[in-house]
């Protein structure tokens, strides 16, 4: 007897793991899940993030809280996803160059973006307004381009750091206008356009959302934007693709959600039915768009599509920052 019962011990032993995993995906969830935002609060990834968080928080029927954890690049949150347990619970709101460009930046490189994570959609996409401070001497992306050329690197602009994304289309459009502006990075754009508000610093690329309000109260000056289309919320602002300055410049940033890699298929599928539902919803849709954040629901595997993209994209201007940086750290 003794034989068969501890055969019988053992293969209960192994039914007990075999179902482990499906019976804690079919619990899911049974606590509080974290979205975590590489950014400070009051930006616009904050602002998608605390949509989306009240979104599945009723479609899940669990809490869904926002942890802004900004720094390093936005690299700070995102290490943080990268090292938590692969089971659901802390997701990433995920920023373009979160994964196409700030972890490259890095001395040592903080995560691998497609081998540490597992996307499972976007949330949405928008362009950038360009901005200056009530004092700076341009009323406009032709005055200022005419103004810079004639004295290169006269002009600052504020970012959200080396290698963020307002670094990177500040970048691109300058090469568009072949103009030079003298780069003043921040440790968050927030504190950027607070300065830049301020005159400490002339210009920058902000989120319409967050740029909206102080260009109608005329406390900053609302130059161009980035998009295709005009924007609903400021139609008086010039596109910069119609500009003979920087002819057929588009620039348009995007957030996705992801998991830790290794998160159990079948809480993958739950969160993308019920993220689904989210983003298709009016309620959403509405709120988004009224920040200037055109709602984009597009599965895992166009998500990861526009990272493989986006860091071909970045690539050249991460390398010459690699390559500064170097030569910098040599001296």
């Amino acid at each position: 007897m003794k034989p068969r019962r501890t055969w019988l011990m053992a293969a209960c032993c192994l039914c007990s793991l075999a179902s482990g995993p499906a019976m804690a995906a079919d619990a899911y969830p049974d606590r509080p899940v974290t979205i975590v935002v590489p950014s400070v609060a009051g930006g616009a990834a904050d602002a998608v993030a605390r949509t989306v968080a009240q979104g599945l928080s009723k479609r899940l029927d669990a809490t869904v809280v926002v942890d802004n954890k900004p720094g390093a690049g936005s690299t700070l949150g995102a290490s943080h996803v990268a090292k938590s347990k692969p089971d659901g619970y802390t997701l990433l709101l995920g920023i373009d160059a979160t994964f196409a460009s700030a972890p490259y930046l890095m001395p040592v490189q903080p995560f691998r973006p497609v081998e540490d994570f597992q996307p499972i959609g976007t949330l949405a996409v928008f362009p950038y307004v360009l901005v200056a401070s009530p004092s700076a001497p341009f009323q406009s992306a032709a005055q200022l381009v005419e103004m810079a050329r004639a004295q290169p690197g006269q002009y600052t602009y504020a970012s959200g750091g080396e290698g963020s994304i307002h670094h990177l289309i500040m970048d691109a459009f300058q090469k568009s206008a072949q103009i030079q502006l003298r780069h003043v990075p921040y440790k968050a754009a927030p504190q950027g356009f607070i300065d830049m508000m301020g005159g400490h610093v002339d210009l920058m690329f902000i989120a319409p959302g967050t740029g909206a309000g102080p260009i109608k109260s005329n406390k900053i000056k609302g130059l161009a934007q980035s998009g295709s289309k005009v924007l609903a919320d400021l139609p008086e602002i010039p596109l910069l693709k119609d500009s003979p300055i920087s002819r057929n410049f588009v620039f348009e940033s995007w957030f996705g959600l992801f998991a830790r890699k290794g998160t159990p298929a079948e809480v993958i599928q739950r969160l993308d039915r019920a993220l689904s539902e989210v983003m298709n919803s009016a309620e959403v849709k509405n709120q988004l768009t009224a920040q200037g954040i055109t709602p984009r629901f597009e599965p895992a595997t166009a998500l990861a599509k526009r990272v493989e993209d986006d860091t071909r994209r970045f690539a050249p201007v991460v390398s010459q920052l690699r390559k500064q940086s170097d030569q910098d750290t040599q001296r």
